[in-house]
Parts: C-alpha cells; structure tokens; sequence
C-alpha cells in the first residue's frame, strides 16, 4: 500500500480514479507509471491495471 492510499485511508478519502498502475511485487498502486517501484524498488515491476 503507497504512502497516499494509507493517508486516504487514514482521512477518509478515496483516490480509486487515480490508481491505475501497480506493483507485480509488492502490490502498491501508482496514478503513474515508475520505473522502479516506490514502496519496495524493484525495476520493471509497475504496470498498467484495468478495471475490466
């Protein structure tokens, strides 16, 4: 879980739009794409998530 879902989650609020890349590794969701991962720093490890 990124640091700005757990403060979200924390307040109350909801960024479910904004989260549409995520971490094969670690899990954490993005609202952009990363070459490593910001919670756990894999390389190549972020890619696009769909609501399908």
């Amino acid at each position: 879980m990124s640091l700005v879902a757990r403060l979200l989650d924390f307040f109350g609020g909801t960024d479910d739009e904004s989260e549409t890349y995520q971490c094969i590794r670690c899990g954490g969701t993005f609202d952009r794409e990363h070459y490593e991962c910001p919670d756990c720093g894999v390389a190549h490890a972020v890619v696009r998530t769909t609501d399908e």
